[in-house]
C-alpha cells in the first residue's frame, strides 16, 4: 500500500477556532480537533477539511449548501449554521475525488433554497490553504505552536521525515 495515493477528507466542527468557550475550556475538544487539522495539513497528502454546522437542525426548505471560510461563527448554538448528515456525507465523499476541493478548509452549512446538483462550483470558489501555515485560510491566529503540547510539536516536526521513508 506504500505506493497507493492517499487523499484525506476530515470532518471537525464549525467554531473549532473558538478557544474561549466554556465547552472548550472544560474539554479542549476544539483544540484537539484543530490539532488534528494541523496534522492533516502537515501530512503532505491532498486533503479537504470540512467543519459542519449543527447536524439535522435544518428546516424542510434548507437544502442549499453553503461553504464558508475563516470560522467566524462562534455562538455554540445552531445559530452558527445547520446541515443534514446526508449533506455532510455527500460533501465529504465528493471532496475525495474532486480536485477543486484539494487542500481546502471550510465551514459547511445549509440555507434556504434548492440543493445544488454539482458541488464543483462551490469547491472552486474556496481559497486554498497556505502550505506554510498550520491553520486554514482566513482562520484566526490564536493557537500558537509555542503553546502546543510537546507530542503535537514532535509529530508536526516528524511528518516530513516520515513521508520520505
Amino acid at each position: 500500500f506504500k505506493d497507493t495515493p492517499v487523499r484525506i477528507s476530515l470532518m471537525t466542527t464549525i467554531g473549532v477556532t473558538e478557544r474561549l468557550s466554556t465547552w472548550n475550556q472544560r474539554t479542549e475538544v476544539h483544540d484537539w480537533k484543530r490539532r488534528a487539522e494541523r496534522l492533516v495539513r502537515a501530512s503532505g497528502h491532498p486533503y479537504t477539511i470540512v467543519r459542519p454546522g449543527w447536524f439535522d437542525y435544518n428546516k424542510d426548505d434548507e437544502h442549499r449548501i453553503v461553504m464558508l471560510q475563516g470560522d467566524r461563527r462562534h455562538t455554540g448554538t445552531p445559530e452558527d449554521g445547520v446541515i443534514s448528515r446526508e449533506q455532510i456525507a455527500r460533501v465529504l465523499v465528493s471532496a475525495l475525488s474532486n480536485d477543486e476541493a484539494k487542500n481546502k478548509t471550510f465551514e459547511l452549512v445549509a440555507e434556504r433554497g434548492e440543493a445544488q446538483q454539482d458541488l464543483t462550483p462551490l469547491f472552486a470558489a474556496l481559497r486554498t490553504d497556505h502550505r506554510q501555515k498550520n491553520d486554514g485560510i482566513l482562520d484566526m491566529d490564536n493557537m500558537p505552536l509555542s503553546e502546543e503540547p510537546e507530542c503535537i510539536i514532535h509529530e508536526l516536526n516528524c511528518i516530513p521525515a516520515k513521508l520520505k521513508t
